[in-house]
């Protein structure tokens, strides 16, 4: 029993200084670790910044829109007796469309005729009598002994010069003025007979004319409301809506359909007054459609840029794109990117080479074999590139890929 206790007092103390051996030894190894992992290089890709160019890219959000949208309108009232039209049905310009009954519109023509006939009679009889050939035969007359008047009265004033002049005798002036006196007293008295024989027409002569003439108007427009009966196509395209059916009453001016040609379509963005004069009427643009996929990406033109804006300070700029095919449809969306100008001789990275933290955006430069991180500011975005205003210079080696893994001082490894 002695042995027993003796020998365990002398293990105690030995297990004790292995312990405590055996703690140092852990944390030596985890030491170790820890210093072999901080030592492990992060593998990245590097790129050398340099000056280069960027374009100056704004994207705006819109809506495709028919290149041509044209109402169906009637010209007159009526009742419906025919629609030759559904939606989505394609149709050529002068293609009837509507038929309006036309029943009492040919009533009116016959009473219409009928009314012009009698007005035309009418004035028939007035002007049947011989008052109206001596009007004409004073109005030849009258112009005869005008002309003649003129003839000599030229005559007359070439000869009085002469007679001034000393070019020609007394007698032969005395002469010429005896004729030209003659002349204008035959003038003024045919001028004064067309003037007594006009106050002797009848004084409804000139109103039977008018009746004459008002009711050949009436005629020619109740021929032309039968002709607006039939309601034609204003333009070739596709039936978008319809707002009519046979036996509706069609009131003149009122929308019937909506025909849309989308063989050229448009998008209309608006347009900050920042942005407005960097742009110009003919500039190319890339719209993008999402509801068309890889296929949605398409080349459009800028065709009116709005003189004025609204009370929104936003300008109508609308662009647009050929659509033979007719892919692109009214209502899908689109997003429009207009380049404002190109930015020359600045340092421009990866877009994903740019990291956002709390303190700001991130680049990691290359220096000895270690990750620097940069606090940097950016400026222009276009598509995969960014501008950096500030925090690079040209020359140094920026992380484009493995950044996401690098803290500052990690080393890493250039693949």
């Amino acid at each position: 029993m002695k042995f027993c206790r003796k020998n365990t007092n002398i293990i105690a103390p030995l297990l004790l200084i292995f312990f405590v051996a055996s703690i140092f030894l852990l944390a030596g190894c985890s030491k170790k670790k820890e210093e072999a992992k901080n030592d492990t290089a992060v593998p990245v890709k590097v790129m050398k910044t340099k000056k280069d160019k960027i374009e100056d890219i704004a994207t705006f959000t819109g809506q495709i829109e028919a290149g041509v949208e044209v109402k169906i309108v009637s010209k007159i009232s009526g009742k419906v007796k025919e629609v030759n039209f559904e939606v989505g049905d394609y149709v050529k310009e002068g293609e009837p469309l509507v038929i309006l009954e036309t029943d009492e519109l040919y009533d009116q023509l016959s009473q219409a005729e009928a009314a012009l006939a009698s007005a035309k009679a009418n004035l028939a009889a007035n002007e049947s009598g011989t008052l109206p050939q001596q009007l004409e035969q004073a109005k030849s007359a009258f112009e005869q002994a005008e002309a003649n008047y003129l003839n000599v009265k030229a005559d007359y004033e070439r000869m009085k010069a002469l007679y001034e002049a000393d070019a020609i005798s007394k007698q032969a002036f005395d002469s010429m003025e005896l004729k030209y006196k003659v002349a204008k007293s035959q003038y003024e008295s045919a001028k004064e007979q067309l003037r007594l024989t006009e106050e002797r027409l009848p004084k409804n002569i000139e109103a039977l004319r008018a009746q004459v003439a008002q009711a050949q108007a009436q005629v020619e427009l109740i021929k032309t409301n039968i002709k607006n009966s039939v309601i034609r196509a204003p333009i070739s395209g596709m039936i978008s809506s319809k707002q009519i059916n046979p036996g509706e009453m069609c009131q003149a001016g009122a929308a019937l359909g909506l025909i849309v040609n989308i063989d050229k379509v448009k998008v209309v963005i608006d347009v900050p007054e920042e942005d407005i004069n960097k742009i110009k009427d003919g500039q190319e643009t890339t719209v993008n459609i999402d509801a068309l996929g890889d296929e949605g990406k398409i080349k459009g033109k800028i065709s009116i840029i709005s003189p004025a804006s609204g009370s929104s300070r936003l300008f109508k700029v609308k662009i647009e794109m050929e659509n033979k095919d007719h892919t692109l449809k009214p209502g899908m969306f689109a997003s429009v990117n207009v380049v404002r100008g190109i930015k020359e001789n600045v340092i421009t990275v990866p877009k994903d080479a740019v990291l956002i933290k709390k303190h700001g955006n991130v680049v990691y430069v290359v220096k000895e074999g270690k990750a620097e991180e940069r606090l940097v500011k950016i400026g222009v975005t276009n598509g995969d590139r960014v501008e950096i205003t500030e925090g690079l210079n040209e020359g140094e080696m920026v992380v484009i890929s493995g950044q996401n893994m690098l803290m500052e001082g990690s080393t890493v490894k250039i693949q």
